[in-house]
């Protein structure tokens, strides 16, 4: 999977590249020497298509409107990813959910109502993510809907994004504050950092997150730690960008022994 991914990213820097130097040619900038991506200014023609904002939601979810208030307000587009229903349990093969942790209860790793919405849960990630490997732009950030971005987000994206080392995969903009350690002034993902929250990933990585989803038998926002083991170089934002409340959650919401978290 990493030669895959690796394989993937030096066609994407050389297609950036080359449309970096092209779109500065277009618009009156010539240099005698070859334009570095982390050189250029957060700003101008290059970057108005740096990034695509994709929101998973399931169809008529009441979130779908607050989601849509939040992005609007700051000015920002997105597209919908629609969310998974299962509706029963036989609906799902025992390799996709034979590894479920489910809060360490038992009870749970059988139960309809915990099973089927976590499974849809990590089969509309999959959804969004395989979405994302088919885009153009450099970057695709990749909401829930009950994801709560910071102030001025687009400035702070352009920003990280300009930082970001070449080699990066992956950064999390949400994250459980652990599973990470920093490594050159970055703090990396090295471990189990529980959060599909808000992350965004370049494209050439998607296919290797997507293939990962697949044969994984466990909760979606436990993939990381198997990411990272398979070589992938994933990064988290500090201070983190968005924020999240498990209020009135799609996954857990009115399951009795996990109260503490919905409640």
């Amino acid at each position: 999977l990493h030669k895959e991914y690796r394989r993937q990213r030096q066609m994407c820097i050389r297609d950036r590249n080359s449309h970096g130097f092209q779109a500065w040619k277009e618009h009156g900038v010539s240099s005698s020497f070859p334009l570095r991506f982390v050189d250029f200014p957060c700003s101008g023609p290059y970057f108005r298509g740096m990034y695509k904002i994709l929101v998973v939601s399931l169809p008529g979810s009441p979130k779908r409107k607050t989601m849509a208030q939040r992005l609007s307000a700051q000015e920002l587009a997105w597209e919908w990813v629609d969310g998974v229903r299962i509706a029963t349990m036989e609906d799902i093969p025992p390799e996709e959910r034979n590894d479920l942790e489910a809060y360490g209860v038992a009870r749970l790793k059988q139960a309809p109502e915990y099973v089927c919405r976590v499974t849809g849960c990590k089969r509309a990630m999959r959804r969004a993510i395989e979405r994302a490997s088919a885009c153009t732009e450099d970057w695709v950030l990749i909401l829930q809907d009950d994801a709560e971005p910071m102030d001025s987000l687009d400035l702070k994206l352009k920003e990280l994004f300009r930082r970001i080392p070449d080699g990066a995969a992956c950064i999390m903009l949400h994250h459980g504050k652990r599973g990470m350690e920093e490594r050159d002034g970055w703090m990396r993902v090295t471990g189990d950092v529980r959060s599909m929250t808000a992350f965004a990933l370049r494209p050439s990585f998607a296919p290797v997150m997507s293939q990962a989803l697949r044969h994984w038998g466990g909760e979606a926002d436990r993939i990381w730690e198997r990411l990272v083991r398979n070589g992938a170089f994933i990064l988290s934002a500090e201070p983190m960008l968005v924020s999240c409340s498990q209020k009135g959650s799609d996954i857990i919401g009115g399951i009795p022994e996990l109260k503490k978290f919905w409640e």
